[in-house]
């Protein structure tokens, strides 16, 4: 078996985390995961679609310790499991020191109820899982697999910042003085040099993102572009040269040029080609952060989808300058532009109204789907996509190390003491102003409550 991530949603870690490690009560307390999955690389993971809990009337009162429940109070849960074809993971919690491990009462019940889960929902993966102080293992059976015993599960919690279990070890392998000025900052540089960023698009605003997570020292930029380098593309593209547009290089060349010239040590890895074609899907699902630098509505749509179904934070960057008529003493222009921290389970694009049905047949002219059509006439400045691509790169910053704070708690979000949550930023360009509004997750959203969690549609082996 290869290795197996638990992924949750911004809210859902936080609310298993208050039920299985609750306090005051007679008895373990546990939920239960309804999970879909993926296939990344060597690695399956499990993607959290919803977290049930029992009611306390549900406990039997037993001699001995853990916890025991009458089998009826599971058949909502089964129900639930089998409607949505999900996964079952059971989840409780042992609060002492060292590595979280199952006891021998955990392992014993686990045998009796994940071949149980099997048979009600094949196909999909189904567990019993402990969490610990920072660790979990678990006893996981995966499609087509016998169930084993596991004795780390890695986990990912979104909130404020992304939480991994168990903490990365901190790697020896960079030099340290190369990255003491931002040390106060980042913390331990190790949060950042074992992430990957992937950057999806790579002129204007992309490559301004490129740079400066290749000088924040990122273990692995990912950049994304089936483009190459033309004339026009000199005034925007950071790391271009006359040379690079005469024989037309492939932009994800000149990037990775550009990283390896910074010299801090950043892995890049260059992707030709567009979303949504497949090598760029299975690329991006490895992808702790998403950036998208890109200049049409289908690709963020796309770039959207895949950064909800595997639970991955997508930061979307935009600038639109448009022509003003009026006298010569008024602006000739309107900039403005757009900074969106996506953190799944939170709002997303469609929710905020930026992406709709309409707004997609409108781009296309009602002639079907058509991905990074020319945009050739659209106006560029590299400094007002710096400003925006800058900002871009901060959140990311916060996401891998809680610079500002980390919690699970949705709370820890919200904007002002408002209900609105942080992270839907508007630029102004002429103002010189980056301002931000805030929004809400529509309850109803369609994207969010059938993409959410929602893995990869088949399973496929590595």
């Amino acid at each position: 078996m290869n290795s197996v991530q638990m992924r949750f949603p911004l809210g859902l870690g936080h609310s298993l985390r208050e039920a299985v490690f609750a306090q005051g009560h007679h008895h373990e307390t546990v939920a239960f995961c309804l999970v879909s999955h993926a296939q990344l690389g060597g690695s399956t993971v499990l993607v959290v679609r919803h977290v049930l809990k029992l009611d306390e009337h549900d406990y039997l009162r037993e001699s001995g310790h853990g916890a025991a429940w009458s089998g009826t109070s599971m058949l909502p849960i089964i129900e639930a499991a089998i409607r949505e074809d999900l996964g079952i993971v059971l989840v409780h919690a042992h609060d002492f020191p060292g590595s979280a491990r199952l006891s021998s009462d955990d392992l014993a019940s686990a045998r009796r109820l994940v071949p149980m889960f099997q048979a009600r929902v094949p196909g999909r993966p189904h567990g019993s899982v402990v969490l610990g102080r920072g660790t979990a293992a678990g006893f996981v059976a995966l499609p087509d697999e016998a169930p084993k015993l596991l004795g780390n599960v890695a986990v990912r919690w979104m909130g404020k910042a992304i939480e991994n279990w168990p903490r990365r070890a901190d790697e020896a392998g960079r030099d340290g003085e190369v990255f003491d000025r931002q040390a106060l900052v980042v913390g331990d540089q190790t949060s950042l040099a074992e992430a990957c960023g992937a950057v999806v698009g790579l002129c204007g605003g992309g490559s301004h993102a490129v740079q400066q997570l290749a000088h924040m020292g990122l273990g692995t930029v990912m950049g994304v572009d089936h483009d190459f380098s033309e004339r026009t593309n000199l005034h925007r593209q950071v790391g271009m040269t006359p040379t690079d547009a005469r024989r037309k290089r492939a932009k994800t060349n000149i990037m990775a040029r550009l990283v390896k010239s910074i010299g801090t040590g950043t892995r890049f890895v260059g992707i030709e080609g567009r979303v949504p074609e497949p090598h760029v899907v299975e690329a991006l699902k490895r992808a702790d952060v998403i950036i998208g630098c890109v200049d049409n509505l289908h690709a963020r749509a796309d770039l959207q989808e895949i950064a909800w179904r595997y639970c991955i934070p997508y930061v979307d960057v935009g600038v639109s300058i448009r022509p003003l008529k009026g006298t010569a003493s008024a602006p000739r222009v309107a900039v403005g532009g757009n900074v969106l921290v996506l953190i799944p389970g939170g709002f997303c694009m469609w929710c905020l109204g930026f992406l709709s049905e309409e707004k997609l047949r409108e781009e296309t002219d009602g002639k079907g789907r058509s991905y990074f059509q020319s945009k050739k006439g659209q106006a560029q400045v590299v400094s007002l996509n710096g400003v925006v691509a800058s900002h871009a790169v901060t959140e990311v910053l916060q996401l891998l190390t809680g610079f500002r704070g980390s919690t699970l708690d949705p709370a820890g979000l919200l904007l002002d003491d408002s209900d609105l949550q942080r992270g839907a930023f508007k630029l102004d360009g002429l103002r010189g102003t980056l301002l931000d509004w805030g929004t809400r997750r529509r309850p109803d959203c369609p994207v969010c409550n059938s993409r959410l969690s929602a893995g990869s549609a088949l399973w496929k082996a590595a």
